[in-house]
Formats: C-alpha cells, sequence, structure tokens
C-alpha cells in the first residue's frame, strides 16, 4: 500500500499581518497639562483664602481671572502634547469647581457679609439679607456643580461628528465674568456692585445649567474669524497677566455671549438633536 503524504501549500495560505503595537504616550506628556490643571486648583485656593482671611476681594478675582488663562492653557497643552486622558478630565473638573465655582462664590459672600456689618448693603442687609446672600451664592457654586457633571457625561454620549459647542454656558467664562465685573466694580467705584452682582450670580447659574448652545473656540474654515479669535485671546493673557483693561475682558465675553447665544438660539433645533436631553433614559 502506498504511503500518502499531505505537504500544505504555503503559497495558499494566508497569513494574518502582524498587529503594530500601539505607541505609548511618554508619561511625562501627562504631566505637562495635569500640572498646569494643578496650578489653577491652587491658585483657586488662594483667591478663597486672600477674600475671606486678608479681604482682599479684588485681588482674589484676578486670581480667579489668572486661572482662566490657565484653564485654557492645560487644555492646549494637552492637545499639543497628544496628552489627554481620563484622569487629566476628571481633575480638571475637580479644579473648575474649586476655581469658577467656589471662589466666586466665597468671593461674593465675603464682600457681602463685611457689607452687612458696615450696614453698607441695601439688600442684603440684617440676618435675612445674609441668609438671603447665602442662597444667592450657594445657588451660583451648586449650577457650577452640576454644570461640570453634566459635562462630563455629555462627554461620553457625543458623537464624533457631533459640533463643537458647548451646552450652557461654561463655568470658566461664568466665574470669570463674575470676576471682572467686581473689578469693574471696584474700579469704578461703584456703590451697588455688592447688591447686584449675587442676583447676576444667580442669573449666571442658570445659563450654567441650562440647555443653550453655546460655539466653542476653534480653528474655523472662516480665515477671518481666526484671526479676531488669535487677536482676542493674546489681548486676554496680556491684560489679565499685568491686571490691566478689565473693560476689555468684560467686553470680549459679553461680545462672545451675546453672538454664541443668538447664533446657538437660532440652530437650537439641530444642534440639540446631538444631546441626550434625559438624565435618566432608563426611569
Amino acid at each position: 500500500m502506498p504511503i500518502v503524504t499531505f505537504t500544505p501549500n504555503v503559497d495558499a495560505m494566508v497569513l494574518a499581518p502582524a498587529q503594530e503595537k500601539p505607541r505609548k504616550t511618554a508619561r511625562w506628556r501627562y504631566v505637562v497639562p495635569n500640572a498646569i490643571t494643578c496650578a489653577s486648583l491652587l491658585v483657586g485656593l488662594v483667591a478663597i483664602g486672600t477674600a475671606f482671611v486678608v479681604g482682599g476681594y479684588t485681588d482674589a478675582a484676578w486670581l480667579v481671572v489668572l486661572s482662566v488663562l490657565l484653564d485654557k492653557l492645560d487644555g492646549t497643552a494637552a492637545r499639543m502634547l497628544k496628552a489627554t486622558s481620563d484622569i487629566g478630565m476628571q481633575l480638571d473638573s475637580f479644579a473648575d469647581f474649586v476655581t469658577f465655582g467656589i471662589a466666586p462664590g466665597t468671593v461674593l459672600f465675603a464682600a457681602g457679609m463685611q457689607a452687612n456689618k458696615a450696614q453698607t448693603t441695601s439688600l442684603w442687609g440684617g440676618e435675612v439679607g445674609l441668609w438671603l446672600l447665602g442662597a444667592a451664592c450657594a445657588t451660583f457654586v451648586l449650577c457650577a456643580c452640576i454644570r461640570l457633571a453634566k459635562f462630563n457625561v455629555l462627554m461620553d454620549d457625543l458623537p464624533p461628528d457631533a459640533p463643537k459647542v458647548f451646552y450652557g454656558m461654561p463655568t470658566t467664562f461664568a466665574g470669570g465674568l463674575m470676576a471682572i465685573l467686581w473689578i469693574l466694580g471696584d474700579k469704578y467705584q461703584v456703590s451697588w456692585a455688592v447688591d447686584a452682582l449675587p442676583l447676576v450670580a444667580v442669573g449666571l447659574g442658570l445659563l450654567m445649567v441650562s440647555n443653550l448652545p453655546l460655539p466653542k473656540l476653534v480653528l474655523r474654515k472662516q480665515q477671518w474669524i481666526n484671526a479676531i479669535q488669535l487677536i482676542s485671546v493674546v489681548g486676554t493673557y496680556v491684560c489679565a497677566l499685568f491686571r490691566i483693561l478689565p473693560e476689555y475682558l468684560a467686553f470680549n465675553i459679553a461680545v462672545y455671549a451675546a453672538v454664541g447665544f443668538t447664533w446657538g438660539a437660532f440652530n437650537r433645533k439641530r444642534l440639540l438633536a446631538y444631546k441626550r436631553l434625559d438624565p435618566y433614559p432608563d426611569e
């Protein structure tokens, strides 16, 4: 009986291509943006101490504005170094809550409490007025917390092709605007600033937790828009670092919010189609 042997046809075999190992990002790259975030958090803590312990409300407000610059810088550093991470995002949220939620609320409450003791406020005077002041500041802080929680959840739900927009006013802009308004009130000695700003804080808090779309500051196809954004950002850094022209800072934020929310209102139906409005879909 002949012996039959089988030789596999190697040429006919389909070899699976070797998979390349994913390149690991060097750990030092993650340290840079996270260190900037931690610096922003520390600046926020110093602002709180400056307001409550020293009574330097305007200095504390300028520190909040400085944190706005650091908040934008850490995101830019993470993208440039390709070092974005879940830990970095969570750390950024914690820093934002302290710096743009607790710190501005603390500045307003500490200043209002001082005005209450000195009997120089007409709206927050007396024991009842102090409680109402605390409620207004607490509303701002709680809205900042809710806003950040919504943002973290929404980032996981949005599809890759979703438009580059915020849903509601970012805590960075709300906290920065509160600080700038306080600086302007102190610069021009506006006596009603202590009375008015807690009410403004409540309004900004409601904007933070709203679903109103607001376009992000990203590169656009129109070069003239990119040029305007670049000039605005450079001017903001110069003014904030040297503590000059708070009017320019307030103007930038006011224009951005007015134009952005107006554009978002006209495109609201299309933009909200990307967003899950029900936070409890399984109930």
